[in-house]
């Protein structure tokens, strides 16, 4: 078949303009507002993953945190006494004898408080033989035994057993939704001997408000569903989940350990789901969200397009036509102009006397050739001032980073100070005491053990001595940064010297070497007769940026050669390492300032770059070949010296 060919450039530019204008409209409509939902869809998964991540995490934490509560409250003595006070009174026949009311008055303000800040429903004071011999609520689980037959399979029974079982604090989650939501026990062992478990029973406010504040309204809705008989049973609602429904097989592979996130279809309706496992309370979390509610903008987008594709149709036929044939006459004036400059011609004018925006083009055409040297100057000038504009990003960035790590442990200091000064204030009391009264010392004693237990003096100790630690290593690294800037500042100060090449690459290598754990293993080839001419100490801060980067990459084996050699013009120094090697995606980067591949902490990413400014500044340059696995090449070039 023969192809077509335009009989005029206006039927040329008709067709094209009408083509490039619908083309991209099309896609626009056909494929860009699918693929945009798409991607939207993407994120809002992405963001529900991240929400149901946080949810989560708080979820797990409301349920643990009560285990760790319980492991401290276990080691009171306070406790531990009231433990045994209270089985000693314990009678089953008479539950409330007077023996028991004296007991109940001496300890029952203490546990009942701790049961109302924790948030719990109820603290259990239990003997070996499952007898409740105290309930800090005053419930009817007071006086009952936990291994009798009422309870089997209950969450009490389960959680005593398992402590029992264990030795350690154990978690139960409520069969019964009526019981609660779970039981942590722990048992209570003094010099080897069993004495009992004590149980804590939290509420479910704390868990209803986890969910209520996660839910997000119409935006999110989350359920936490636990395993029944024959479905799945909402644990704070009367919501069920049939085991057959498209949701009860999610609900049942998260049982199984198989999350999923995707599009669940149900109510008439289809959901954004992710369904996780909560192993803490045996349970599923799912949180969904409206896929309709927010996919509504780019549906109602779709069916506006076609109608606006049509109208831009309509105009593009229209205004093309016009323009086609406006832009026909001078276009070819142009072209031969512009192919004018690329040949490298400066002196090059357009005659095109027309009042319309292709005149004005033609004279704004004519300008730019006239000024075509001075904007380049100006490009060059703004280049730099980009460089500039670069590394002071970076500064910024990388110094904010560890004076935020600072800010934030000065704030955590602050209140340790408080503590430590609230010791230091009854040790004062403490040493003022006259010791022969021993009320006196009792109660001293008492109030410090109280606040130690309170206070958890052992983690402050230990936490602000990590924290002056982390200070202390962010402080050191905003100095290596400065330290490293200084030598920007300093790069035309330094007078030259003349110094002996070998003799100055052994104290750079030695330098490394002494805060190395591992010797670099260094060959020596340096064939260079008398001085050389050099800012020797910034010389020696680049030489030194170079080996350590060949020494980090050798660092579990290979070996370094350094070569020097001098001809008529040049002076040559390679540093060649057997290391890992680097990606050509590397070599590109590694002279920008900041860029590092180790880890945070162990490096800031300014050796190289400014390498690189103090052998510009000697006039010189820096090449780099290297090739993964089997070593790096980085040569130095610097004038006859």
């Amino acid at each position: 078949m023969k192809r077509y060919e335009f009989r005029t450039l206006q039927e040329r530019l008709l067709s094209y303009m009408v083509v490039l204008v619908l083309l991209p409209v099309l896609l626009l409509v056909g494929i860009g507002l699918n693929y945009a939902e798409h991607q939207i869809e993407r994120q809002i998964m992405k963001d529900l993953s991240v929400t149901m991540s946080s949810q989560m995490q708080k979820l797990h934490l409301a349920v643990t945190n009560p285990v760790e509560d319980l492991r401290i409250i276990v080691r009171s003595p306070y406790v531990q006494q009231a433990l045994s006070d209270f089985s000693a009174v314990y009678d089953a026949t008479n539950l409330y004898s007077m023996e028991y009311q004296d007991e109940q008055d001496k300890y029952w303000i203490y546990l009942s408080f701790y049961a109302e800040k924790h948030g719990l429903s109820d603290l259990l004071l239990i003997n070996p033989a499952g007898d409740v011999v105290f309930s800090a609520a005053q419930s009817d689980q007071y006086g009952r035994n936990l291994d009798h037959v009422d309870f089997t399979g209950s969450g009490l029974q389960r959680a005593f057993r398992q402590s029992l079982w264990q030795m350690d604090s154990a978690i139960a989650v409520a069969r019964n939704r009526n019981e609660g939501y779970v039981y942590i026990a722990s048992p209570v062992v003094v010099e080897g001997s069993l004495r009992g478990v004590v149980m804590l029973v939290p509420g479910t406010g704390l868990l209803k408000h986890l969910v209520d504040a996660s839910s997000g309204g119409e935006r999110d809705a989350l359920t936490i569903y636990r395993r029944g008989p024959d479905r799945f049973q909402a644990l704070l609602s009367d919501a069920v989940v049939e085991r057959q429904s498209s949701e009860g097989k999610l609900i049942a592979t998260a049982m199984l350990g198989k999350d999923y996130e995707g599009v669940l279809a149900g109510d008439n309706n289809e959901w954004l789901v992710s369904v996780r496992a909560l192993p803490v309370l045996d349970s599923v979390v799912i949180m969904r969200r409206d896929r309709e509610t927010v996919l509504a903008a780019v549906s109602e987008l779709r069916y506006s397009g076609w109608g606006v594709t049509l109208v831009i149709l309509l105009l593009t036929v229209v205004i093309s036509r016009r323009v086609a044939k406006n832009l026909s006459a001078p276009v070819y004036e142009l072209s031969s102009s512009i192919e004018k400059i690329s040949h490298g011609e400066r002196d090059v004018r357009v005659n095109v006397e027309r009042k319309d925006e292709l005149g004005t083009l033609a004279r704004h055409f004519n300008e730019m050739a006239a000024s075509l040297r001075a904007t380049q100057a100006q490009l060059v000038q703004s280049e730099k001032m980009a460089s500039i504009g670069h590394l002071a990003a970076g500064v910024a960035h990388e110094i904010n980073n560890p004076m935020s790590v600072v800010s934030a442990n000065m704030s955590s200091m602050q209140e340790y100070t408080g503590v430590y000064v609230g010791l230091a204030d009854l040790f004062d009391r403490y040493m003022a005491l006259d010791k022969s009264d021993e009320d006196a010392v009792t109660a001293i004693s008492k109030e410090l053990t109280d606040f130690s237990e309170r206070e958890d003096i052992q983690y402050i100790h230990q936490d602000m001595k990590a924290l002056i630690e982390d200070s202390r290593l962010g402080l050191d690294r905003v100095r290596n940064i400065v330290s490293s800037l200084k030598v920007f500042s300093e790069l035309d100060r330094s007078d030259e010297v003349e110094a002996d090449l070998k003799q100055t690459l052994e104290t750079v290598i030695a330098e490394l070497n002494q805060g190395s754990r591992r010797p670099l293993e260094v060959e020596y080839r340096v064939n260079v007769e008398g001085k050389v001419l050099l800012k020797e100490s910034q010389m020696r801060i680049a030489l030194a940026a170079i080996a350590d980067n060949a020494s980090r990459a050798c660092s579990e084996k290979g070996s370094l050669l350094i070569r020097a050699a001098r001809d008529a013009e040049n002076l040559y120094i390679d540093f060649q390492d057997t290391g890992c090697g680097m990606e050509d995606a590397e070599i590109k980067q590694i002279f920008n300032p900041f860029y590092t591949t180790r880890e945070v902490g162990d490096g800031i990413g300014l050796g190289l770059s400014v390498a690189h400014s103090i052998v510009e500044a000697h006039g010189g340059s820096i090449r780099v070949k290297s090739r993964p696995g089997r070593g790096t090449l980085v040569r130095i070039v610097l004038p006859g010296r």
